[in-house]
């Protein structure tokens, strides 16, 4: 049986790999629409003014790739730390300072980037709380599935606007 501590790091790493699908995701998506758009104009000579949806969708998901970093910016262990229950408040900082270097590493790397981030280290449980607090004012997780549902039919559009192009 695995305790609470091992259960939730799995979910930390669990998010940790999801975050990266979708930053791949976005970065294959988004420049391999370029390649699709512009080898079709320029290396198969095709002229269809519909083949420039594609390359607006690169464009479009590049910049949505911004919410990837938003959406995953706080970990979600870290949001457990606003829990009601009391015991899955000491489990989630059990596991934080048990696993400290990574996960507290992950949130200074998100928030601070190259940047001295020493002080987050240090922090007890209420000045971590009050710290993370500031950074989930807005529901970023919520609004990215959202965003999602909005862009799924958009990508699906463009691709059968393509399609439809390539055989007119």
């Amino acid at each position: 049986m695995k305790t609470v501590s091992s259960q939730l790091y799995e979910e930390f790493l669990k998010e940790k790999k999801t975050n990266r699908r979708f930053e791949l995701a976005g970065l294959y998506i988004g420049y391999g629409a370029y390649v699709v758009s512009l080898g079709i104009v320029f290396w198969l000579k095709r002229e269809n003014p519909l083949f420039s949806a594609m390359f607006f969708l690169g464009l479009f998901t590049r910049v949505s790739s911004l919410m990837i970093g938003r959406v995953f910016l706080v970990p979600k262990i870290f949001l457990k730390l606003f829990s009601s229950d009391i015991s899955e408040k000491e489990d989630a900082w059990e596991t934080i300072q048990a696993h400290k270097s990574e996960m507290v590493g992950r949130l200074a790397g998100n928030i601070f980037g190259w940047n001295d981030s020493s002080k987050l280290y240090s922090m007890n449980r209420e000045e971590m709380t009050e710290f993370v607090k500031k950074y989930t004012a807005t529901d970023w997780r919520r609004i990215g599935k959202f965003f999602l549902m909005f862009y799924i039919p958009l990508f699906l559009f463009v691709t059968y606007l393509t399609i439809y192009a390539w055989f007119q």
